[in-house]
């Protein structure tokens, strides 16, 4: 029991490290760098800004990975078959968005190469396809982290680690997460109410297993593991 409730915290402990670090990134960090002029114009006197937002992006994505190896004991034990999966998904998580955090770092390159240059205006062409790269391959971490989550609150609902409405509000909310930035991929603004659901349920799930910790419980019968 002692063991799983350690493994539920450690999972919490992800789980909130993993949002924190994401707004600290994302939103802290590296929104403001793309306004006012605009990345090309101002990174190059903000890299130290970037480099660090850069860091916690990645911190963000390696954390929900160092969840899953955490929980594969227990999800075998319970007889689920998505442990795999899940480390998959996780994985692949990560490493697209360390490719996305290598093609923004490399648009910093641009932007300091923009701020010595006798011909600034040369760099935009070439700014403008790393800048749609990045775009793309964020999307894609988008996508595999909405992945990821939806396979782990599978994971726990199947096992039954949890009382079972935290992870089924958490499949629903991961849904709505994921059509909204399908949505935005198909033209359409960017519905941040579709997000509010999946980050209030990841701190719910999340400040639970840190309070709790895992259910303990036997292995299920295998008609339910099939």
């Amino acid at each position: 029991m002692n063991h799983e409730r350690r493994t539920g915290q450690w999972l919490g402990v992800t789980m909130l490290g993993a949002m924190a670090s994401a707004i600290g990134g994302y939103f802290v960090l590296l929104a403001p760098v793309f306004d006012g002029a605009g990345f090309l114009a101002g990174a190059a006197a903000q890299e130290g800004r970037v480099r660090a937002g850069t860091l916690l992006v990645l911190l963000a994505a390696s954390l929900p990975l160092a969840g899953a190896l955490a929980l594969w004991p227990q999800l075998r034990h319970r007889g689920t078959r998505l442990a795999p999966a899940l480390i998959a998904l996780a994985a692949a998580c990560l490493a697209v968005t360390a490719v996305e955090q290598g093609l923004l770092l490399a648009m910093v390159s641009l932007s300091q190469a923009h701020a010595t240059a006798a011909d600034p205006a040369a760099f935009e062409p070439v700014y403008t396809m790393a800048g749609g790269a990045r775009y793309a391959v964020h999307y894609l971490a988008l996508l595999l982290s909405g992945a990821t989550s939806l396979t782990l609150y599978t994971s726990l609902f199947q096992a039954r680690l949890l009382p079972r409405a935290l992870p089924a509000c958490g499949m629903a909310a991961v849904a709505l997460h994921m059509s909204a930035v399908l949505l935005h991929l198909a033209g359409q603004p960017f519905h941040f109410p579709l997000v509010a659901p999946a980050a209030l349920c990841q701190l719910a799930t999340g400040g639970w297993l840190l309070a709790r910790g895992l259910r303990p419980g036997r292995a299920l019968p295998r008609a339910y593991a099939a």
